[in-house]
């Protein structure tokens, strides 16, 4: 008794994470398990998917499996909540393995996300390789699925994860919304800077929303990328600090349009859809998504999606095995499914087409390049997208802003979310005064997040204690709100 006593912390700190590599995958594991009953194995995928791509795939998987094996399969979809979350499920979970000295988490594969968290989670050395590249070389090459494009990477250098499906970042907007205002249809990014807008935009904190801070993160690209042109390279440096200033600007006033910041980028569409929101800012799927479920008899829909030309990288999202997957060679031939031609269609074609989804078009463009001609092109809802001829059209510099993502979203958050009220407050008075020249330049002061200090102070604060990084987000957001205020009382002065 007197050892247990003694030693009650040493046990209770190996029950614990053991406890937590048991349990979570219960928590997470999704409500449907009625295909369970009578499986012979089952495959645990953690994703951020939505039911219905979790349903298609799952149930694909399962005929195909059975059909080629005589195995039942099933499918548990795990869904802790959006990549962020996930993230963090994986790092808690492999740090509770590590110290009872297991390999696995108990979940096979990790499916969907952006490749900036499979990057993170592949040199953390939590994948195993994928044999498709050795099975299947042919899917890879001059024709195939290339390494890099638009530079985005495709795939891991090291074969860890995959892109499964490409994803580009734009604008969702209601048409009878646009029209009752007056407005022509927005075609970049620029437009929803309109004063026309104002508090009509539908935006994600972006400090929970991965794909709302990529989507601001091309906007930044792309007017940096307009400077560079303009000055030819002539003087790099300043372009950029330049481009940097001006695009920062833009956010503001895309900010200050907006009527909230959701905890979900999937609100976004949908209350675009239902009337709240004139126009938001959305990963390509969810806008084709709601386009999808509001067409009416005659083809048309209340929400329509589009790409700013030249304002979007063609991005992937990934799959994975999870490193001491449960059962390996069936993850491996879960990621050599969903890069299969019959695979690939699940996120192209329309219902009932074979191959294709069963229930409902998913509207999602597929990564392999051969599918892109033929009776498989002509099979797909968004054929005319052709994503490997607009990825010719933007080319992502990672040089540029990829160091300032985590930086980028906490800039948003202090300049345009916390300080939201303020800043709503003195734009509308801006706009009453047709902005008057000291007002305005007030409101957009960014010297506080110049694009030096965004690569410095600010990002080296951000990695260091979370003190430090709640003050210095303390000082930005009071930095803002006192402009703001100062710009609405000079607005109202009419300076």
């Amino acid at each position: 008794m007197r050892v247990m006593r003694g030693n009650w912390k040493k046990y209770l700190g190996i029950l614990v994470p053991l406890a937590a590599v048991v349990a979570a995958p219960l928590v997470m594991r999704d409500r449907g398990t009625d295909g369970a009953v009578g499986a012979d194995v089952r495959l645990e995928i953690i994703t951020p998917h939505n039911e219905t791509i979790r349903r298609e795939f799952g149930e694909a998987f399962a005929k195909y499996w059975e059909e080629r094996t005589g195995q039942r399969v099933y499918v548990n979809w795990l869904v802790p909540g959006g990549t962020s979350e996930i993230a963090r499920v994986l790092g808690s979970k492999f740090d509770a393995a590590q110290e009872i000295g297991k390999e696995g988490i108990g979940i096979d594969l990790f499916f969907g996300g952006g490749e900036y968290d499979f990057s993170k989670q592949a040199k953390l050395g939590r994948f195993e390789k994928l044999r498709i590249f050795e099975t299947q070389p042919e899917l890879f090459g001059e024709n195939g699925i290339p390494a890099r494009m638009s530079g985005e990477k495709y795939y891991d250098p090291d074969h860890g994860w995959i892109g499964a499906v490409l994803s580009s970042f734009g604008i969702c907007y209601n048409v009878d919304l646009v029209r009752e205002r007056g407005l022509d249809p927005p075609t970049g990014w620029s437009d929803l800077g309109d004063p026309k807008y104002a508090r009509g935009i539908a935006l994600a904190d972006t400090t929970k929303s991965s794909s709302v801070t990529k989507s601001f993160e091309m906007l930044v690209q792309q007017v940096i990328q307009g400077e560079l042109a303009i000055h030819e390279e002539a003087d790099r440096e300043a372009a950029i600090a330049l481009g940097w200033v001006k695009s920062m600007r833009l956010i503001q006033r895309i900010g200050a349009n907006s009527r909230y910041f959701t905890d979900s980028s999937a609100k976004i569409p949908r209350d675009v859809a239902q009337g709240n929101a004139v126009a938001g800012m959305c990963i390509d799927f969810y806008g084709r998504t709601f386009n999808e479920s509001l067409k009416q008899e005659d083809g048309s829909s209340r929400l329509k999606y589009i790409t700013p030309t030249g304002g979007s990288s063609i991005s992937v999202d990934p799959i994975a095995v999870l490193k001491g997957a449960p059962h390996p060679e069936l993850a491996q031939a879960f990621v050599e499914f969903v890069l299969s031609r019959e695979g690939q269609m699940i996120w192209a074609a329309a219902p009932g087409h074979v191959p294709g989804p069963r229930y409902r078009a998913l509207r999602r463009l597929p990564i392999r390049r051969d599918l892109y001609e033929g009776e498989t092109l002509q099979a797909m809802v968004d054929g005319e997208a052709m994503p490997y001829v607009q990825a010719e059209k933007f080319t992502y510099a990672p040089e540029l802003t990829g160091h300032l993502f985590t930086p980028l979203r906490t800039i948003v958050r202090v300049m345009c979310i916390d300080a939201h009220e303020e800043m709503k407050d003195a734009w509308a008075a801006l706009i009453a005064a047709d902005f008057p020249p000291e007002a305005t330049a007030r409101f957009e002061d960014v010297s506080a997040v110049s694009y030096e200090r965004a690569g410095g102070s600010i990002k080296s604060t951000l990695k260091g204690s979370k003190v430090d990084s709640v003050r210095l987000m303390n000082e930005l957001g009071s930095f803002f709100r006192k402009n703001y205020k100062a710009a609405e009382r000079l607005a109202k002065e009419g300076r």
